[in-house]
């Protein structure tokens, strides 16, 4: 191999050197930079979209605020922190008012604490618990109304969750009775009428007109998660 050759021959030799030292120590580390620039930036755009969307729902969520906060407090009243007898009987006094009944007799038993139906019984009959003749009555097969279903949600137990066994005693026509019972079943408080007993009046007006009525059910209680426990002793 002449001189000339094996100079050419360490030239390209160097050439190839510089190359690859030019790769591995300038372009090869901007091409990895960029790859992990371009991870980066995906990872941060998709956080950014979960970000946008929950940033909609809450937006969402919050112009409903309102309605929601309307919504709680009508469950609050339906099912209340207390037995609140006295807001209760005013409703009492309003729906009879309305159906054109006269109220004959109000027993509002004492509260009794919930069980699942698989370790109860029905829910307490109000007639139990002092009842007057009147809305003692025993119901008839006719006018019977089928207990309903106990809730199963295990965040409802005996010691938050309370029954209140009522019974309403009224004197009026059938269709003045109904009403009264359809508007107690649809007020503000929830009330469930597991039983209604009818007997009529002997004062000579005809049995549709003249008719003593009695609702028992129960009301209910639950109590208030945030209310600080009473004190004990």
């Amino acid at each position: 191999m002449t001189k000339h050759r094996l100079s050419l021959v360490i030239a390209l030799v160097v050439c190839a050197a510089v190359l690859a030292g030019g790769w591995f120590l300038g372009v090869q580390p901007q091409l990895a930079a960029a790859a992990a620039n371009q991870t980066q930036q995906a990872t941060i755009d998709a956080t950014n979209d979960k970000n946008r969307a929950e940033l909609t729902r809450l937006a969402k969520a919050f112009s409903g605020l309102g309605e929601t906060k309307a919504e709680l407090d009508r469950l609050r009243a339906s099912v209340p922190s207390t037995v609140d007898t006295e807001s209760f009987v005013r409703e009492i006094d309003a729906d009879a008012t309305a159906a054109s009944v006269q109220v004959t007799n109000v027993t509002i038993g004492d509260a009794v604490p919930y069980a699942p139906a698989a370790d109860s019984a029905a829910e307490p009959d109000a007639s139990s618990n002092g009842t007057s003749a009147a809305s003692a009555a025993p119901p008839t097969a006719d006018s019977e109304v089928p207990s309903a279903q106990a809730a199963t949600d295990p965040a409802i137990t005996g010691s938050n969750f309370s029954l209140v066994p009522v019974t309403v005693a009224v004197k009026g026509s059938y269709d003045q009775a109904l009403a009264f019972t359809k508007a107690m079943q649809s007020g503000a408080r929830l009330f469930l009428v597991t039983g209604i007993a009818a007997a009529s009046e002997d004062d000579g007006a005809t049995p549709m007109q003249s008719q003593s009525w009695s609702l028992s059910g129960s009301i209910y209680v639950l109590a208030d998660p945030s209310a600080a426990p009473a004190p004990t002793g």
